[in-house]
């Protein structure tokens, strides 16, 4: 999936329109909030409210904001599928590797009201130090905390050895919360607890 009209808008000011790595992240984020709200919500919160004047003035936004709801809808039925996965939308530096910094402050970004119940629900588990170490990479006040939490992790050492790959944990660690945020807000039952005869066609 590629986002030219996004990152024709993004380029206009790019100063103060989030890049498309970081946007990303908040998308993810977005899937896995505790707080229900309507993607039109999640999408204004990256772009700012359109009014219908400005839609119809600039197109460029218009098709911008498609391409997220269109990116939006794939992630979602990607860690919904039964075989759930989840590819992110990364940096790459000169080197040729992974930057995880704009993809995981957007991502901490969006998830930033339901930090302390993520770490709730998973204390105690490898996915919670997953989730710190996604996190460490974030710039400001959540990578500092992220970076503290794994410290104090009974895995802190397995979890700063893995530090450079955390982009790996991502396929895992994004449909597991994507699952468990299911079951919290809309009471579901997990897949593998349902009778055979009703999993199909859910």
């Amino acid at each position: 999936m590629d986002f030219p009209s996004y990152r024709q808008w993004q380029a206009q000011v790019p100063g103060t329109r989030p890049d498309l790595h970081l946007a990303d992240g908040f998308l993810a984020g977005a899937l896995v909030s505790l707080e229900p709200m309507p993607d039109n919500h999640w999408l204004d919160a990256i772009m700012g409210p359109v009014s219908e004047q400005a839609v119809s003035r600039d197109l460029v936004e218009t098709r911008a904001r498609k391409e997220l709801l269109a990116r939006l809808d794939q992630a979602r039925v990607q860690m919904a599928a039964s075989n759930p996965h989840y590819v992110p939308i990364l940096a790459v530096t000169a080197d040729g590797e992974f930057d995880l910094t704009a993809w995981s402050s957007g991502f901490y970004e969006a998830i930033a009201d339901d930090l302390d119940m993520w770490q709730y629900l998973l204390a105690g588990q490898r996915e919670g130090g997953l989730l710190a170490l996604l996190g460490s990479h974030a710039v400001g006040e959540m990578g500092e905390a992220a970076r503290s939490y794994i410290a104090s992790h009974p895995e802190a050492q397995a979890l700063c050895e893995v530090a450079d790959r955390s982009w790996e944990v991502l396929s895992r660690l994004l449909p597991m919360m994507y699952e468990k945020r299911r079951q919290i807000v809309e009471g579901a039952t997990p897949a593998s607890a349902r009778p055979a005869s009703r999993r199909t066609g859910s």
